[in-house]
């Protein structure tokens, strides 16, 4: 069940929509325009089941913002139509509300009167909304979304017009799928599109979704919220969130500020697949290099995007693979592809690795074989330490996935340097291959059994 927030720019979409989910979302300001994208969230309503809220955005280029509107009216379940009681109905509300009743969804439609507490005092509400009437819609309610008032009865008449006869059986089947598919859903592959501004993420994000949802333009900063879709390729699902592009710390303010911080704690709950997108006129520049960095301390899986290569010469394309793959020498594992997300050029081939990246960080190795190959290989090849400075492997288990952790037991924590820990895991890449995955390698110290009982037995025969 889809349930869209419709309405002219700064009305208060974004601030109602996170009232309703009971999070924030979307970025609220006082800047007209501060929404740039469709922004969604799914929850629970009770007597209802699960329901997706989507936020519409509020270009100032109206021509624009019609476009969008007009796709949001089509595919909704129920509109959220948003007006702002303190202008009143503008031209662009009745070109909304002309739309609403051209595609027939009147009674799909609840008439928002928003910031209603500007003009007139708490009791004189239902008095202020009467005027509104006229529209011909059957619900219509005055709230203020910034100070809570009424947000519980706009929840209330949700539940009141999902539940009737003309959507029951949209809801019934909404739910049926919900039930049926919620282990198929737990396997849907979720990515997030990771890079500079203006390196094309918006664009490869309406080319996976086959439409557009993202808005597209060559000034840095258009998206300023991370966006998310789901598609389906080959009976696969997908998740894509398409991120605002993040520049340097010292230059992020304001809204970016905000928009930065609410995706870096998206990656940290969602774990998704980093596709991390480059300019390929520009090369992997020292901020890419930071934020791979960055993005490798939080142990996500990652695939790197080479985008816009339709604009290089076969020659130039060479020389860019060559020294990309030079400077990941640290993470030869990171997958390296060059695509055109304009032309949807080499975009087939990122799908099967996205596919094997989620395999390979949610894999679990057995305990014994990996003590086996782990033990043969430190034999065979003892690693070097200096004289009486020797860590020993005692023990290695997997204790986690998704980050891929594993936990060595060994006789001196302190001695398992940088060195040993990259044998450690280069070890574990080539016979287990965990493709685009980082591995956090943790140590903890135990005293070799045999050295402890070998210790008792000096001392029991010192002491006869």
């Amino acid at each position: 069940m889809n349930i869209w927030l419709v309405g002219s720019t700064n009305v208060g979409k974004s601030t109602l929509f996170n009232r309703l989910i009971g999070q924030f979302r979307a970025i609220v300001t006082d800047i007209p325009g501060t929404t740039r994208d469709i922004i969604e969230h799914e929850t629970l309503i009770d007597d209802i089941g699960k329901v997706t809220f989507l936020d519409s955005p509020g270009l100032l280029d109206f021509k624009e913002e019609e476009v969008l509107i007009k796709q949001i009216i089509n595919y909704s379940d129920l509109i959220l139509f948003v007006i702002d009681d303190s202008v009143g109905i503008t031209a662009k509300e009745q070109h909304i509300y002309s739309y609403i009743i051209e595609k027939n969804k009147k009674k799909n439609t609840i008439l928002i009167v928003n910031k209603i507490d500007i003009k007139h005092k708490e009791k004189e509400y239902d008095l202020a909304v009467n005027e509104y009437y006229k529209l011909g819609f059957e619900n219509v309610i005055g709230i203020s979304a910034k100070k809570q008032k009424n947000v519980s009865e706009v929840k209330d008449i949700i539940t009141k017009t999902i539940n009737s006869k003309k959507l029951k059986e949209n809801v019934a089947e909404t739910e049926a799928l919900t039930t049926s598919e919620t282990n198929i859903q737990d396997n849907r592959i979720h990515m997030a599109i990771i890079g500079k501004p203006n390196a094309g993420k918006s664009t490869l994000t309406n080319a996976f979704m086959k439409k557009v949802i993202s808005k597209v333009e060559n000034i840095p900063g258009t998206t300023r919220d991370y966006v998310v879709g789901e598609f389906k390729v080959e009976k696969k699902k997908y998740v894509v969130y398409d991120t605002a592009g993040i520049r340097k710390k010292w230059d992020i303010h304001g809204i970016e500020k905000i928009a930065f911080e609410k995706t870096v704690e998206m990656l940290k709950y969602k774990r998704p697949i980093i596709l991390f997108l480059v300019d390929a006129t520009e090369g992997i520049s020292h901020r890419d290099m930071t934020l791979i960095q960055e993005i490798n301390n939080l142990a996500l899986p990652m695939v790197m995007c080479l985008n816009k290569i339709d604009l290089l010469s076969p020659k130039e394309k060479k020389l860019l693979m060559a020294k990309s793959k030079a400077m990941l020498d640290f993470a030869k594992y990171i997958p390296l592809f060059s695509i055109s997300a304009k032309t949807k050029r080499g975009i087939g081939e990122v799908f099967e690795v996205l596919s094997n990246t989620k395999k390979a960080a949610e894999k679990r190795v057995d305990t014994s074989e990996l003590n086996d190959i782990i033990g043969k290989e430190f034999i065979s090849r003892p690693p070097r330490f200096p004289k009486n400075k020797i860590c020993k492997i005692l023990y290695i288990t997997q204790v986690d996935i998704n980050a891929p952790t594993f936990l060595v037991f060994v006789n001196h924590k302190n001695r398992a340097n940088f060195a040993f820990k990259r044998r450690l895991e280069n070890t574990i890449r080539i016979h287990f291959w965990f493709m685009g995955t980082p591995l956090v390698i943790r140590f903890k110290e135990r005293k070799d059994s045999r050295l402890e009982k070998k210790d008792e037995e000096e001392e029991t025969t010192s002491e006869e």
